[in-house]
């Protein structure tokens, strides 16, 4: 009678350990899948954000008054498409103090971005909507323009920032730019800046800062600057420069 119990209770025991097992390769199939999809999903939403906010502000140019000064804004997420490395700056390569990482969390859920304007590049199929900053938020959903630089069309240099998506997004194609390709940047006044690519090379981080600001007073001239994994994953930047024509 005793061993039929003990019998009994090992099989009890057996199924128990069994069931916790299924149990949890089941939630780690679970999670896996979750894991998984969150880049995925992550990226449709930035695509999804990006194309509607550019529908947006095509609309907003084509229907400015003349008589009026033009504003375009959209308002995104601040938080939920993050992009892996992100927090890499472009210029200087600094990290977000602890300072401004606890103000983050007191900012609202969303932030409203505004445009300068949308940068067009027929040879590698480019489209996006140029913002008036290059913050982490607004380069989920398009250019930045960098705020030492002068504006496109003005005498000096203008610097537009773009992630480098490996998905072929944003400034993916940047290096595939051949010297005389025509870059065409319409303002929110319906101005047309046309420009071409005289130079397309890989440069140190460290040297970024001159291209971006480019020491130009004779042109009007157009620097488009983005991330290359050519040489390495953080330390170097696709630099094309376009002159009027």
């Amino acid at each position: 009678m005793k061993r039929i119990e003990t019998h009994k209770k090992a099989k009890t025991k057996k199924t128990a350990v069994s069931t916790t097992l299924i149990i949890v390769s089941v939630v780690l199939i679970l999670v896996g899948i979750v894991l998984l999809l969150i880049d995925p999903i992550k990226r449709a939403n930035r695509r999804r954000i990006s194309s509607d906010a550019l529908n947006e502000i095509e609309k907003k140019i084509v229907s400015t008054d003349p008589s009026e000064e033009p504003v375009a804004t959209y308002v995104v997420p601040r938080r939920g498409n993050e992009v892996e490395g992100e927090g890499y700056d472009f210029i200087a390569e600094t990290e977000e103090t602890e300072e401004e990482e606890e103000e983050e969390e007191y900012y609202d859920d969303y932030v409203v971005l505004n445009s300068i304007g949308i940068l067009y590049i027929d040879s590698i199929n480019l489209r996006y909507s140029v913002w008036d900053e290059a913050s982490q938020v607004s380069l989920r959903y398009g250019l930045g323009h960098y705020e030492d630089s002068v504006m496109p069309g003005q005498d000096g240099n203008a610097t537009i920032l773009g992630h480098n998506y490996r998905d072929g997004s944003m400034f993916h194609k940047l290096g595939n730019l051949s010297i005389g390709d025509e870059v065409i940047f319409i303002d929110l006044n319906c101005n047309e800046y046309y420009y071409y690519v005289v130079s397309s090379d890989i440069v140190s981080a460290d040297d970024i800062l001159d291209y971006a600001l480019g020491n130009v007073t004779d042109s009007k001239r157009l620097t488009l600057i983005t991330c290359t994994y050519e040489y390495g994953m953080t330390g170097w930047r696709r630099v094309v420069i376009c002159e009027p024509g």
